[in-house]
């Protein structure tokens, strides 16, 4: 009997030898493989059921326990479904009166297998020795039980002849199974790694462009992959089995010899970078040498990369001479500075303009930080936060005119845009090219000045009085004084341009409008309209408008008295009257033209009335002008003539006492003189006033 089972035991090393076979016939096509693992595991079965141990008519014993139940482990349940639907079919043709419990120990062994299958899934259970032995052991304790349902005679004898061996020799043979189909299912995964590995390892070999190359210790090629044959000095073919002394130059050949022997020697990667002339032409390449791990052909090997970096040698060159190209036309561009700065504001580039245009050497401005080389002092905290945004964001900075300061102190216009460069392995910089714009805005600055100022005498023109006479209007409507406009025009001007020509008349002209400019404050304005006229504009002067005439005719006398003065004309002495007219300002709804015409109207006057005097627009105000003027020189000639005598009027109380007095000035305008008049009060006895 113990036979028998042994023979079990060999069919099922049968099974796993089938069980491989079939797994790699189906690989490619895993369902169909599973359809043929339940045939096979079910045939097992049946065959074991065919050539049974027998212990009685009817009651049969096998290895179907453990191929079933390794069926259920191993195949899943489409494998021990078709394995037990074969078993229990030839168990069921058998017949006998163990066929009941047959089935039932067929049910038992694929219930147990797939549990022990799920227990393996969720990690709980390992297919090890132990782990099985303990499965084994419980399986068929479990079958004997099952035995137990035979008849009483049937289980008698099982217990006394079966079981034991049964337990014995079933136990090991489920550990010695699961351990094959372990193996088995370990190979194949290992099979299925191996080949995906290989494909994957031939797709990226030829996917790359590299020459992939595997020498061994005397330099033979012993393996050659390339994608193109064109970067091979021969064709793979052709070099598989030769040595590199063979298809290379001696040299060349020599210095990839000592590169596989420091390979081999220090078990470390060596590169290395040369020019081959291949089936393409003259190429270069860049190699790495790496120690392979097993020998080939027993000697030592290496494997050797190498790359085609002609394109980028090319490009590098390129880019080299055109880098220099460029930093040399940067370096000596003479109009467009370039300067170059790190986040921190330290200098890394300064071209010669850069030196021109601020007075910094190179080698002085290299180093030094942006703020304190060309920033004026006000400008600092908003550079350093421009700065600070471009670098930490990457957005440069508008481009725009800025006044930036030189070696010397002095300012500098320059319009100045600016780029942000960050060169990998570098770090980012900011550059700003500056060109210098000062001539421009010189020129911007003198045709604004042309365009508001006269040219020859250097007082606002028409266009700049108009202006400035609008702004006095207005302020004077708001503060209620009153503004006065003198328009001057100089009396025989015309006949010194015709005698001593328009030279001369030039610099009478220039003469005039200093003498003009001393005259009056700061806050007024003198003017050429053009020719020999001038207007002068007097503001704040008084709220009331006779003491504002009065200022205004003190003012247009001084003005006479000036213009009068000797002129010095090319060595030449000369003598000239001015006319002036003005218009005192207190209707603030008269326009400018309306204004200068009133100004001009009354110079028109002056000149009826002899020229060299001032006149009023207003006749009242004229009037009234003179008559100050004319009291003003009265009271003049009556102090020079003593003509002022001081009197006491007294006050006296009810008792006709002295209580004080009031001082009195009496004006002898007459011919009598007052002064011994005068003398003689001086003793009387009435007290003079002190206050």
């Amino acid at each position: 009997m113990f036979i028998e089972l042994v023979k079990g035991v060999a069919l099922l090393l049968a099974l796993c030898f089938l069980h491989g076979v079939n797994i790699r016939v189906w690989r490619q096509r895993p369902r169909v493989g599973q359809v043929f693992s339940g045939i096979l595991f079910g045939g097992i079965c049946v065959v074991g059921m065919l050539t049974p141990v027998v212990l009685m008519p009817g009651v049969i014993f096998d290895a179907r326990s453990v191929v079933l139940s390794m069926a259920g482990l191993f195949g899943g349940p489409v494998v021990a479904g078709i394995a037990a639907a074969m078993a229990i079919a030839g168990r069921l043709w058998l017949g006998g009166a163990g066929m009941e419990v047959g089935v039932m120990v067929i049910t038992l062994c694929t219930v147990m297998g797939l549990a022990y299958r799920e227990g393996r899934a969720r990690g709980w259970l390992g297919v090890e020795p132990l782990p099985l032995a303990f499965f084994g052991l419980l399986l068929h304790t479990a079958v004997i039980g099952l035995f137990q349902l035979l008849p009483p005679a049937t289980v008698v004898r099982v217990n006394e002849t079966l079981a034991l061996p049964f337990l014995l020799t079933f136990t090991p043979a489920t550990v010695v199974l699961g351990l094959l189909l372990r193996d088995v299912e370990a190979r194949l995964a290992t099979e299925v790694a191996l080949k995906d590995t290989a494909a994957r390892l031939h797709a990226i070999t030829h996917a790359i462009p590299d020459v992939l190359l595997v020498l061994d210790a005397n330099g033979r090629y012993v393996e050659v992959l390339s994608p193109d044959d064109d970067a091979l000095v021969a064709s793979a073919s052709q070099l598989v089995g030769k040595r590199l002394h063979d298809v290379l130059p001696h040299d060349q050949a020599e210095r990839f010899m000592a590169l596989i022997r420091d390979t081999l020697r220090s078990g470390q990667t060596h590169s290395i970078e040369y020019e081959i002339t291949t089936r393409a032409g003259l190429r270069h390449f860049e190699g790495r040498a790496q120690p392979l791990a097993a020998r080939v052909g027993g000697q030592a090997a290496v494997v050797f990369l190498a790359r085609d970096c002609t394109q980028r040698r090319q490009a590098e060159s390129a880019l080299r001479e055109s880098e220099l190209r460029f930093r040399s036309l940067l370096r000596n561009i003479p109009s467009i500075s370039v300067q170059g700065y790190l986040r921190d504001g330290t200098t890394s580039y300064w071209n010669k303009a850069s030196e021109q245009l601020y007075g910094y050497p190179a080698e002085e401005a290299l180093g030094s930080n942006l703020l304190e080389l060309i920033i004026p002092p006000p400008m600092r905290d908003a550079v350093r936060t421009h700065v600070e945004h471009m670098f930490a964001t990457g957005e440069v900075i508008p481009a725009g005119e800025l006044q930036l300061q030189r070696k010397d102190g002095s300012l500098v216009h320059v319009f100045s845009s600016h780029a942000y460069i960050h060169v990998p392995g570098h770090p980012p910089e900011m550059f700003c090219i500056d060109i210098d714009i000062s001539g421009r805005k010189a020129a911007e600055e003198e045709a604004r000045y042309l365009a508001f100022y006269d040219a020859l005498t250097q007082l606002p023109n028409r266009r700049l009085l108009v202006d400035r006479l609008q702004q006095v209007l207005a302020n004077s409507a708001r503060s209620g004084l009153t503004v006065a406009v003198l328009f001057v025009d100089l009396d025989n001007f015309k006949t010194l341009n015709d005698s001593r020509g328009h030279e001369v008349g030039d610099l009478l002209l220039t003469e005039v409008a200093r003498r003009l400019r001393d005259c009056v404050r700061e806050q007024d304005t003198v003017a050429r309209l053009g020719g020999d006229e001038f207007v002068v504009v007097l503001q704040n002067l008084s709220g009331d408008p006779s003491e504002a005439a009065a200022l205004t005719r003190t003012l247009g006398e001084l003005l006479l008295a000036q213009l009068r003065q000797p002129y010095d004309l090319a060595g030449h002495e000369h003598h000239f009257t001015a006319s002036i007219g003005v218009t005192l300002l207190r209707d603030h709804s008269d326009t400018v033209d309306e204004v200068l015409k009133q100004a001009d109207m009354a110079m028109y006057r002056a000149k009826d009335a002899g020229r060299n005097t001032l006149r009023f627009f207003d006749p009242d105000m004229q009037q009234a002008v003179n008559r100050r003027a004319l009291l003003e020189a009265e009271l003049h000639n009556g102090l020079r003539q003593s003509q002022f005598l001081l009197l006491y009027q007294p006050q006296v109380d009810a008792e006709g006492r002295v209580v004080a007095a009031e001082a009195l000035v009496r004006w002898c305008a007459g011919s009598t003189p007052c002064k011994a008049w005068f003398r003689r009060r001086n003793s009387s006895r009435w007290p003079r006033r002190r206050d």
